[in-house]
């Protein structure tokens, strides 16, 4: 008798799975990739974050300052533009702009944010900040609009090297 043919079939040999490890180039590739820009992103945050220091600083010292009832709005006047001055010279460490004279002072921090700054500053202002200026009550829409303006330059001040390509203009 004739062998049956079927008799001698044997089952399929299945080749052995793929394993995800170890991976192929391309995916090593990948990964340095991704790796190299997530270390570069979280450089460039911590950086971000440690720049803006002063900013968050400024900011503490200005809102402790607006809720103090210790000191006269005269005081507090001068305590702010003490404030920006400290800001301005962390900002822009490469100028002076904090040495100009008051009101040149004030200009630039008006050129130097986008919107406009210390609307209800008095003509007398220098009277208020250097010496004894007549007394008066109504010193309050005043010392709002210097906390509110200077906490606007404190938050939105243009960059350096944005301020410096408008000086080139």
């Amino acid at each position: 008798m004739e062998n049956d043919p079927l008799a001698q079939l044997r089952d399929i040999h299945l080749p052995e799975p793929i394993l995800w490890w170890p991976l192929a180039p391309g995916w090593w590739v990948l990964i340095i990739l991704l790796l190299g820009t997530l270390t570069w992103l979280a450089i460039k945050a911590v950086q971000g974050y440690q720049a803006n220091l002063y900013r968050r600083q400024a900011q503490q010292k200005l809102s402790l300052l607006n809720g103090d009832l210790t000191f006269t709005s005269e005081q507090k006047l001068v305590m702010v533009f003490e404030i920006l001055k400290q800001s301005v010279n962390s900002a822009y460490p490469r100028h002076h702009y904090s040495s100009l004279e008051f009101s040149a002072f004030v200009a630039f921090l008006q050129s130097s944010c986008d919107k406009t700054l210390f609307e209800l500053l008095p003509k007398d202002i220098d009277a208020l900040l250097y010496g004894k200026a007549a007394e008066t009550d109504d010193n309050e829409p005043i010392m709002n609009d210097v906390f509110s303006s200077a906490q606007h330059w404190v938050n939105h001040h243009h960059a350096e090297d944005k301020l410096e390509a408008q000086s080139q203009c």
